[in-house]
């Protein structure tokens, strides 16, 4: 089967970004996981909550070479937040796992990364989430990601829109060099768009487009 010139383009640049990434010098890489943290720890803080109100994010754990965020979820702990991690479910949906330090991690049997040991929650489930941060490879100006191709995090935020009551705000985690400009990114209608991007440089929002956010 020949796959569509989209497609290809998109298998093209994913490989050309893991190489990147791979090639990158890893001071550089830890450098600005530590950035990004500290963008998204100011970011959340200045998220209002009602009076003895938790408030909730909906990460990830990102190892290297993607922008490590361990250091970022204990961050995120040590000011109050709760915080939930995605487990992989068959067809492709995410389910969530709260976690603390300490959780024990165990390696996914559908995806290549490590995830949190517990009960199993549905999103509609999970309490008071303010912010969900979306792995990437990378995300161009006009919000457009490109994921790592397994479409588990397509899915999901095609289950949450933006423009539900109540939806928070989906933003990227990216390095620098993997913010594109708008329109780098092949798009296809299934893919669902961020409304910004966390880079070391800080949280970088992007303007309103036609189409999913």
């Amino acid at each position: 089967m020949t796959l569509p010139a989209r497609d290809k383009g998109k298998l093209r640049l994913r490989a050309s970004l893991r190489a990147a990434r791979s090639a990158s010098d890893p001071a550089d890489r830890q450098e600005q996981a530590q950035a990004i943290a500290r963008a998204v720890v100011d970011h959340a803080g200045g998220i209002a909550a009602a009076p003895g109100e938790r408030r909730t994010i909906a990460a990830y754990l990102g190892r290297d070479p993607e922008p490590a965020t361990a250091g970022l979820l204990q961050d995120l702990h040590a000011r109050g937040f709760d915080v939930v991690l995605p487990v992989c479910e068959p067809a492709y949906r995410l389910s969530w796992v709260g976690w603390v330090p300490g959780t024990a991690l165990q390696r996914s049997v559908r995806a290549p990364v490590d995830e949190p040991v517990g009960p199993r929650r549905p999103f509609e489930e999970v309490p008071a989430v303010c912010l969900i941060l979306v792995p990437a490879l990378a995300v161009d100006r006009s919000g457009q990601r490109l994921g790592q191709g397994g479409g588990y995090y397509d899915r999901f935020l095609a289950q949450h829109p933006t423009d539900s009551p109540g939806a928070p705000p989906r933003l990227g985690v990216v390095y620098r060099s993997e913010l594109l400009p708008a329109g780098a990114i092949p798009a296809e209608p299934f893919d669902q768009r961020l409304g910004g991007v966390f880079t070391a440089d800080g949280l970088q929002r992007f303007e309103a487009v036609a189409g999913p956010v």
